[in-house]
């Protein structure tokens, strides 16, 4: 393993993003047939997974195998819920899913540098792990607030880097990096603040006290009428009904609240970290949670890479 005191030259930060970080795969596919050499990883969330799997010496092939080969749906019905208090999953099987994917289980046994960012859920702190315990790192760096309980480290409390941190440029450049490649898996989303009018909630109308008589014949022909101007043969049907929008998941609430927030603090640190090249894959559709389409995901790393290829050249070994 490199010392941190060698000043590597080339620095890649991996940022979150859930099912789209699947894109970092294909980044490494193309940085590799460049003869782009990373000397050195930070990374944010699933980047952090992806990361450690690389700086383990696992080739991005063989992530790409994994990825696109493992049944997503029946993996997601092996994720241990808990009551809910500080969050739905447990995590302790997905730890034990990455540990048998890495194979380091410490910092120290990695073949290059690697930061994992993650966040102290009581002070708000943004920290970052660079040695120890490898999967207990990555266990804290994956913990999405709400639905993985927060890891403990000591007396902290630790969940997903990326409230503070989605794309680690300063954690890779701690690790001595000179140039910097930062990937972007948080879509770039611009939308207009629009005003609107919530009308107000309009009272049931009040229901005379008047009893209707129990066998009100004028009542009871009308209502039959109307069923038989319906009748399916009436040669006239009723116009369908428009199903009512159903509110969506907790999972999805969850997702998309902490999306909202990682894409404002993601563009502010953006402009603040400086960096050599920023790769940001077009994912189209694909949402957070979509890990079942891990080729997609693979295929939009490959393409926002080869079209960076200009802005990389300088960095070819």
């Amino acid at each position: 393993m490199p010392s941190e005191k060698s000043a590597p030259c080339i620095g890649l930060a991996l940022g979150s993003g859930a099912a789209r970080g699947l894109c970092h795969i294909g980044v490494l596919k193309v940085l590799e047939k460049e003869q782009i050499r990373i000397n050195c990883l930070a990374g944010t969330s699933i980047g952090a997974f992806i990361g450690a799997l690389y700086a383990a010496g696992m080739s991005p092939e063989q992530m790409e195998e994994v990825a696109t080969g493992l049944d997503w749906k029946r993996l997601a019905r092996l994720i241990d819920p808990v009551v809910p208090t500080a969050g739905l999953i447990d995590g302790a099987q997905v730890a034990e899913f990455m540990a048998k994917l890495l194979p380091a289980r410490t910092f120290e046994e990695l073949r290059m540098p690697l930061a994992v960012t993650a966040t102290d859920v009581e002070t708000g702190e943004a920290l970052i792990i660079r040695r120890g315990n490898l999967v207990d790192a990555l266990r804290a760096a994956i913990a999405f607030p709400g639905i993985f309980t927060p890891a403990r480290f000591g007396d902290r409390f630790l969940i997903d880097g990326g409230l503070c941190n989605p794309v680690p440029v300063d954690a890779v450049r701690q690790l001595g990096a000179k140039n910097i490649i930062a990937v972007c898996a948080i879509p770039q989303v611009e939308k207009p603040t629009h005003e609107t009018y919530l009308p107000p909630t309009e009272a049931p109308a009040r229901t005379s006290k008047r009893r209707l008589p129990l066998f009100n014949t004028t009542r009871i022909e009308k209502i039959f009428g109307e069923l038989w101007r319906a009748r399916p043969f009436a040669g006239r049907q009723p116009p369908p009904t428009k199903p009512e929008k159903r509110p969506p998941s907790i999972f999805k609430v969850c997702a998309q609240s902490v999306a909202i927030m990682e894409n404002q603090i993601n563009e502010l640190r953006l402009q603040q970290n400086h960096f050599d090249v920023l790769i940001r894959p077009e994912f189209n559709d694909l949402t957070l949670l979509e890990f079942h389409r891990a080729a997609e995901a693979i295929a939009a790393g490959e393409k926002a890479t080869q079209d960076a290829r200009s802005d990389l050249a300088h960095l070819r070994c």
